[in-house]
């Protein structure tokens, strides 16, 4: 019998759960956080301080703060970007923000802009940028700053000042600057003919609908030319080059791409 009763395995007892005290342990820490959440409100960590605004271009940096309506001394987690984005709406450069916080008290805004790509010069001399989506935004004069866009010094059509801004937005930052002035010069045949005055003493002449593809060609095309020869360039379906003072001598160019054959 003895035998027989080693060889019986023996049941171990099952020790109770404490349960009452795992509930313990979490209401304890419950009720710590809700303190520290309490405190962290009530002290100055939890207000804004500060509204930094990167990225802006158009817009001062006070505007765009002020625009946002994040308040100073308002509570640092009650700034949703949706929000901000609303906002904004007004100020009609700004494509995109987003927002960043940096504790202790910091609201980050980060501004995406619509490029500039060129200056309307309004009747009065004022001057408004046109930007890339086609609109001329007459809520900044930029007359008083520096001209690193070409100015639209004479433009009939404003319904084609779109098609204009996606042409010149399309253009390498290096090719946009070196543009002056842009002139819509429209014939009994075609509405879109425009000249374009180069920083370099050129002229040239395209239309609207092409500007992108053919003036991306102008940089090579410049170093082919006689040295310093200054003229009008043509570039519409076969570029000439007609040099200053000899109107009769025009000088076929090559832009890159294979010409078609004149018949």
């Amino acid at each position: 019998m003895a035998v027989i009763q080693e060889r019986i395995p023996q049941v171990k007892q099952q020790r109770p759960k404490r349960k009452g005290n795992r509930k313990l342990v979490f209401l304890l820490v419950l009720f710590f956080l809700t303190v520290l959440i309490v405190i962290f409100f009530r002290s100055p960590y939890s207000k804004i301080h500060e509204v930094q605004v990167y990225g802006n271009d158009i817009y001062e940096a006070e505007l765009i703060a002020k625009t946002s309506g994040v308040a100073i001394g308002g509570q640092i987690l009650n700034v949703w970007e949706s929000s901000v984005q609303e906002n904004l709406k007004p100020l009609e450069g700004i494509k995109q923000v987003t927002i960043q916080r940096k504790f202790p008290g910091v609201i980050e805004l980060h501004v995406t802009e619509y490029r500039r790509v060129a200056f309307w010069t309004g009747q009065d001399g004022s001057r408004y940028p046109l930007l890339e989506n086609g609109i001329v935004l007459k809520q900044v004069d930029f007359s008083q700053r520096v001209v690193d866009r070409p100015l639209i010094s004479s433009w009939s059509a404003p319904e084609l000042l779109p098609h204009l801004a996606k042409a010149l937005a399309k253009l390498s930052p290096a090719i946009l600057s070196e543009i002056s002035d842009i002139a819509l010069k429209p014939t009994v045949y075609d509405k879109q003919r425009i000249t374009l005055f180069m920083r370099d003493g050129n002229e040239v002449r395209s239309v609207v609908y092409k500007l992108d593809k053919m003036l991306k060609w102008y940089p090579a095309i410049v170093k082919e030319l006689p040295k310093d020869t200054k003229g009008v360039l043509s570039l519409f379906e076969q570029p000439w080059f007609v040099p200053y003072g000899t109107p009769n001598t025009p000088i076929p160019v090559q832009t890159g791409e294979e010409q078609p054959k004149q018949s």
